[in-house]
């Protein structure tokens, strides 16, 4: 079984300064893409064996692969060894929990309205139509989704992908690409590509496999198909954005995926799981032995079947003895052995440990106190995400500019809801004793999880006080009642 024993040169991302000087001096060339993805291949293979881990693929598992400890001798076949090959699926759990944690509630999309947004944008009419635009572009798209896979894809391998274009209906869409089929090049930051590949295989008509490839520029797209190493220039076409549209989203600066600081520790844990599993299935805790007996294949067979033996012995005046021989295993130092491998797992990890009895007697502070190493490490990838969506709002408003649609980037924002277990009794008391400290109720109302858009909170609470119906629910009663009578007010 070949276990993980650390991250090696040739799986690092690659450092393309080079290649990306020769592309602004004299252009992308095939020999030049060839020799970019001919590069990415290290680092290709070590993120789809990260990807096939959690896809619990069968030669992606080190544990799938391992071979017998003991393998039989004699005229006995190797096969028939004890095997047990169990997987214990740490890797996709800490990988689910985080998403889970950071992404498992929609975030919040807004342009903002106020004086500065209305100065900024043109108005507040065009300030309407921004908000609009970028509203339609989160429904139409589900950012929602494409949220969860890009978080997926970077906390399993290191780095996501994410594509935006132009449907046949000349609508922005963006979907969330592989980081295995992405290659981003830029001397910044990921999340601001200068160009950017995406490269994939397929099977043709003729059940061949071919690869294609996709060369990005900020005004269009090139491309290629063929083989590794010798791919062909196809067709040029414009992309209809002023940025390059293909970034990555790094889950930290280094590009490591979450679990793969503790392999090691899974590959321990599942080695010595099946090992135990073994001694259980084998009876290898006990051997039966034959004293001054004459015992044959057959009389072995029936005996593991039956539980009964019969045997002949060569003096009956000699000694003669069937016994077992047992091994006397400490449970105990193999339990507190397989308990401290898990706790580094879930500690090396960040992950807290939902099905610690501990963790889910305690609430409040105690709680979050738990979270706080998840917290840090989803924080990080947060800091990263929000840099990737100011490229987005940039890219997006050189499309809308083209629709004669009003749009700021740097108007737009986005909060990321955690998805963490809400004490509301402690929140409520909070709020009570900021209000009694003398803190404005907008400020002591954003100590509230449940409330995403406080501005709206005191609106409402302002309708109340002053008992003034609001005009969008007054509006929808009196449409509402005019369909009951029938009666339509020109």
């Amino acid at each position: 079984m070949d276990r993980w024993s650390g991250r090696l040169a040739s799986m690092e991302y690659p450092d393309y300064s080079a290649e990306i000087q020769e592309i602004r001096d004299n252009g992308i060339t095939p020999e030049l893409l060839n020799r970019i993805i001919r590069r990415h291949q290290g680092c290709m293979r070590h993120m789809q064996q990260l990807y096939g881990r959690y896809r619990t693929e069968a030669d992606k598992v080190p544990i799938f692969t391992r071979e017998p400890r003991f393998k039989d001798e004699g005229d006995l076949e190797a096969e028939s060894a004890i095997n047990n090959q169990v997987n214990n699926d740490f890797f996709s759990e800490i990988i689910d929990v985080e998403v889970g944690f950071f992404a498992g509630k929609p975030a919040n999309y807004t342009y903002g309205d106020d004086y500065q947004a209305e100065e900024e944008t043109g108005g507040e009419e065009a300030v309407e139509e921004a908000s609009k635009a970028l509203s339609d572009f989160v429904k139409r798209n589900n950012m929602f989704d494409i949220d969860m896979e890009t978080t997926k894809f970077a906390a399993i391998c290191g780095y996501s992908g994410r594509l935006f274009y132009i449907d046949p209906e000349g609508n922005e869409r963006v979907m969330a690409t592989p980081p295995y089929e992405t290659i981003i090049l830029s001397e910044t930051e990921m999340t601001e590509p200068e160009f950017a590949v995406r490269y994939y295989q397929y099977l043709d008509l003729n059940d061949q496999q071919i690869w294609k490839a996709e060369f990005y520029d900020n005004s269009t797209i090139q491309y290629y198909e063929g083989q590794l190493d010798g791919l062909a220039f196809v067709k040029k076409k414009p992309h209809l954005y002023d940025y390059c549209p293909l970034q990555g989203i790094p889950k930290n600066r280094e590009l490591i995926g979450d679990a793969e600081k503790v392999l090691a520790l899974i590959d321990d844990y599942d080695s010595n799981y099946s090992d135990n599993s073994n001694d259980i299935e084998g009876f290898a805790n006990a051997y039966m032995v034959f004293k001054n007996c004459k015992v044959d294949t057959n009389t072995m067979a029936t005996a593991n079947v039956t539980g009964v033996i019969g045997i002949d012995v060569d003096d009956p005046d000699s000694p003669y003895d069937v016994s077992y021989l047992t091994k006397n295993i400490d449970g105990t130092f193999v339990n507190s052995h397989l308990d401290r491998a898990e706790d580094n797992i879930y500690r090396f990890s960040k992950t807290p440990n939902l099905n610690d009895p501990e963790f889910t007697a305690v609430s409040g502070m105690a709680l979050k106190m738990k979270m706080t190493s998840l917290e840090t490490k989803t924080g990080m990838f947060e800091a990263k995400q929000l840099s990737a969506d100011t490229y987005m709002f940039k890219l997006l408003a050189s499309s809308f500019s083209k629709k004669k649609v009003p749009f700021d980037p740097l108007q737009c924002s986005v909060k990321y809801n955690r998805n963490f277990p809400t004490d509301f009794l402690n929140e409520a008391q909070a709020v009570q004793a900021l209000t009694a400290a003398g803190l404005p109720k907008q400020i002591a109302f954003k100590a509230l999880s449940m409330i995403d858009d406080v501005d709206e909170v005191m609106r409402l609470i302002e309708t109340e006080q002053d008992d003034i119906p609001d005009l969008e629910d007054e509006e929808t009663a009196r449409l509402s009642q005019e369909e009951k009578t029938g009666e339509v007010n020109d």
